[in-house]
């Protein structure tokens, strides 16, 4: 019964989850599914824009559109997105807030602090252990932690069962 119960339990999961990440009380698939191709045919990374999202929510949409090489196509879904919005922006942009961290274990960090463990050196480490409990603060002089790998790294490459 649980495995015939999954599918429709991931679902409903993922859909809530989706819907608090863009700050609707009730998820609209098609807008979701747009924004999903948008961010990935525009090459943007998931993490800075959900979080740079609630400045939209704000009335400050440049964060957000900035992460974009093509930002009129942006602009058509956040007028679609902002039409959605529940009226009270300012609490609907805090509760965004609260579920699109700033700060990921991103891969390139993690390496970076591993290779220095190897090293005897737990600075990194510990720097990285500390971003990673706040992930929802914003603190100065930890940009760093809140970026993508630089494109010069190429992709990183994962190995199942590790």
């Amino acid at each position: 019964d649980a495995v015939n119960s999954y599918a429709g339990r991931f679902e409903g999961y993922w859909a809530a989850g989706m819907a608090a990440k863009i700050g609707l009380v009730d998820v609209d698939r098609g807008l979701v599914n747009e924004l999903l191709a948008l961010l990935g045919s525009q090459r943007v990374d998931f993490t800075r824009f959900f979080r740079a999202l609630s400045a939209a929510a704000r009335g400050a949409a440049e964060p957000a559109r900035s992460l974009f090489g093509e930002p009129d196509s942006f602009d058509t879904w956040a007028q679609r997105w902002q039409a959605l919005l529940p009226a009270d922006r300012a609490a609907t942009a805090a509760a965004m807030d609260g579920v699109n961290p700033i700060h990921i274990p991103r891969n390139h960090l993690v390496e970076e602090a591993l290779t220095a463990a190897t090293n005897d050196d737990l600075v990194p480490f510990n720097r990285l252990v500390d971003v990673l409990t706040r992930p929802f603060d914003e603190r100065p002089g930890l940009e760093r932690y809140a970026l993508p790998a630089p494109a010069s790294r190429g992709p990183h490459v994962t190995y199942c069962g590790t």
